[in-house]
């Protein structure tokens, strides 16, 4: 049963793929400007001419992998009226060691009837603690051994960011003081991209990631047309990186009262 669970649990943080804040319903209209040469530096990837996806992802993780944070990521998926499908929301605290983490995870949507997710988690490196509720919405707690990276296996968002940044023709926007803003209007490789479960052939793509020159990217939203069980929908995913440096993860009182189970049960 607790395999299982850390099953589901894993499955449902993965399954939803890349998520973000959710603002306007339309794609944003994002048209390069002239960036300025006046001395100011680029994050790491980054220059007048290209951008590298590997170096960018690659800067971003081994940035946050000396500190603490919050990293909050949403996702919408909207049909061509505008009715919400599915809706995600993930909220996760990482500690400066990267082994106790804890996240909240949200989920709710309209295919195979209506159904709704609630995941709260919290591992310190040896133990993962869950608390969900089941179809009878009753609620679960359970504690478990780790094995292997626990239940978020890219805390930093690495891999979103170079599947993004591989799959679209970014440019730079806007350089300052504070680092670059990244746009992009145009699929080059969209089989690179991170889509949400049921859905394919994304297509009329637009980006915006902020990058702080310590090759952080701090946010970025992608709105995108895609294909779902024969309809057209629209998908927004949206990622903010918060708390840099003052993210605490403290243990949830409710952990003390899980259920301790082996991964063979």
């Amino acid at each position: 049963m607790t395999r299982a669970v850390a099953t589901i649990v894993t499955l449902a943080l993965v399954l939803a793929g890349c998520s973000g804040f959710v603002q306007s319903d339309s794609p944003e209209t994002v048209t390069p400007v002239a960036v300025p040469t006046d001395g100011v530096g680029y994050p790491p990837g980054v220059s007048d001419d290209a951008v590298v996806p590997s170096t960018l992802a690659s800067a971003h993780a081994r940035t946050l992998a000396t500190t603490n944070y919050t990293l909050v990521t949403r996702q919408r998926v909207t049909d061509s009226n505008g009715t919400v499908l599915r809706r995600t929301n993930h909220t996760r605290y990482v500690a400066v060691n990267k082994t106790t983490y804890a996240g909240r995870f949200r989920q709710n949507g309209t295919e195979l009837n209506t159904f709704t997710t609630r995941i709260d988690y919290w591992t310190n490196g040896s133990i993962v603690a869950a608390r969900y509720d089941n179809r009878a919405n009753r609620r679960n707690q359970v504690a478990w051994p780790v094995r292997d990276d626990g239940p978020v296996s890219d805390l930093s968002e690495r891999r979103t960011i170079r599947g993004v940044a591989e799959a679209v023709a970014l440019s730079v926007a806007d350089r300052s003081d504070g680092g670059v803003a990244l746009v992009g209007t145009r699929f080059t490789n969209p089989d690179r991209l991170r889509t949400p479960l049921f859905v394919s052939d994304p297509h009329n793509v637009s980006v915006r990631l902020r990058v702080n020159h310590d090759g952080t990217v701090s946010a970025f939203r992608l709105v995108f047309d895609a294909e779902r069980s024969d309809q057209q929908v629209r998908v927004t995913q949206e990622m903010r990186l918060q708390h840099v440096g003052s993210t605490t993860v403290a243990q949830p009182e409710w952990v003390t009262n899980t259920t301790k189970r082996s991964l063979r049960e």
